[in-house]
């Protein structure tokens, strides 16, 4: 896991073709936290599988399994591993906000992705991203450059769940209802066009419902003068 600062930036874009991602509102993050450096992958969730801690059969869709983001759970699968997290290494580990992942993967930038405003070629998966025949399914962890803050395909690959339940726009608060039936997924995935990978793109799942398109992060809360280690790139 890395560490992420503390700071202030915005969630959303005004500037956004689609509707939910406005209006763009100021967020404050007023302690540091660790979040996952990658995707959770099929190699740490059979950890908590042989544990008894989390469910295990997610299919791969043939695509390979390893240090490729595991799939095909649901939300409370996803929250039961971060749970798992927290009780492995003593700390209070949950899903991210809808806030906390988009600052994250801001990464300090105020632009569509931590490196500028272009998708681009070759810097993240997903439908037109990698040349006119792109692999079809996920990537590998650590298959592109990491961010500025040492986080990894925080744009596209496959979603991840974030903890908030699903509203329309940024005009309201998500409510605190564990309870809502449709959750916030970010990030895009191989599957989407790259605008849906930039930090403000948002989409909803159901919270029953998996999908080869949906994976997990896992963010831990740090007491003062913890410091995680940073995994080497």
């Amino acid at each position: 896991m890395v560490r992420i600062p503390a700071g202030q930036s915005v969630m959303g874009d005004d500037r956004a073709k689609f509707a939910n991602e406005k209006p763009a509102v100021p967020i404050s993050i007023p302690r540091p936290f660790a979040l996952s450096a990658t995707e959770i992958t099929f190699d740490q969730w059979q950890a908590c599988v042989d544990s008894k801690a989390c469910k295990g059969g997610q299919d791969d869709h043939t695509w390979g399994k390893g240090q490729r983001p595991v799939i095909n759970m649901t939300w409370d699968d996803a929250r039961a591993y971060a749970a798992w997290v927290g009780r492995e290494s003593g700390l209070v580990c949950r899903l991210p906000t809808e806030a906390e992942w988009e600052y994250a993967a801001r990464s300090g930038a105020s632009t569509g992705y931590w490196w500028g405003e272009a998708a681009g070629q070759g810097r993240l998966n997903c439908r037109d991203c990698l040349g006119p025949e792109p692999p079809y399914g996920s990537q590998p962890a650590r298959t592109f450059p990491p961010s500025p803050w040492g986080l990894y395909e925080m744009h596209g690959n496959v979603w991840e769940w974030t903890a908030d339940c699903w509203t329309p726009d940024h005009s309201k608060p998500a409510p605190d209802d564990p309870a809502c039936r449709d959750k916030v997924v970010k990030g895009g995935s191989w599957y989407y066009f790259s605008a849906m990978s930039r930090a403000s793109a948002r989409a909803k799942n159901d919270a029953a419902v998996w999908s080869y398109n949906i994976g997990v992060r896992v963010l831990c809360e740090l007491p003062d003068g913890f410091t995680p280690s940073r995994p080497a790139p």
